[in-house]
């Protein structure tokens, strides 16, 4: 998961998201938002106001001079998906056919 910092028409945003594209040469692509990421017990105004501002919003692109930091963070339990794959005739797969 991602986190992006930027700025939008005179307010700076932070936004969580499961996937980026990066392969335009002027714009970070940001997709599959994750509008529930909360680092803590204490609310976040600001977190209110983006998720306000990006509900039911699927992808957007925004320009590179306009984001200041990329940020990788860790995936909140139960919201992602795994990235463990069983491989077939492995010493745990045969475990499992027991």
């Amino acid at each position: 998961m991602y986190k992006v910092h930027f700025r939008l028409k005179d307010t700076d945003y932070e936004l969580v998201a499961e996937s980026l594209d990066l392969s335009h040469p002027y714009f970070v692509s940001i997709k599959d938002f994750v509008l529930d990421y909360d680092e803590g017990i204490v609310v976040n105004p600001h977190l209110e106001n983006t998720r306000k501002r990006f509900k039911g919003i699927a992808n957007i692109m925004i320009p590179v001079q306009s984001c200041s930091l990329i940020e990788q963070v860790p995936a909140k339990s139960g919201k992602t998906k795994s990235n463990v794959t069983v491989i077939p005739g492995s010493p745990q797969d045969a475990q499992g056919s027991d």
